[in-house]
């Protein structure tokens, strides 16, 4: 899994600038089938990383650029499963990669 070499960075980041999660949330685009599965292996991989914080870091998915197969109609949405709101359909895999930014508090 990406999470835990993502947990290691994030941690490594807050360690180098003598940060806490606390002070910071992770932004996340062009995300996944299931956000919530996500967060939760990106917390307890963060909690091997830095004991005591995994739980308290803010994750916010932020919508990222879809194409539904079906109607071609371009929309929004956090996650890659969510559906077409014109028509119900399936999106197109989002272009781009999975981008995920810290931010200052």
């Amino acid at each position: 899994m990406h999470e835990a070499g993502l947990a290691r960075a994030v941690a490594g980041e807050l360690r180098e600038r003598g940060l806490t999660v606390r002070d910071v949330r992770l932004l996340v685009w062009h995300g996944h089938d299931a956000p919530d599965a996500f967060d939760a292996s990106l917390r307890a991989h963060l909690a091997l990383e830095a004991p005591g914080q995994g739980d308290e870091i803010e994750i916010v998915h932020l919508p990222a650029p879809r194409l539904c197969a079906a109607c071609g109609r371009a929309f929004e949405s956090v996650a890659a499963a969510d559906p077409c709101p014109a028509c119900g359909g399936t999106s197109l895999p989002a272009p781009g990669h999975e981008q995920v930014e810290i931010e200052l508090r």
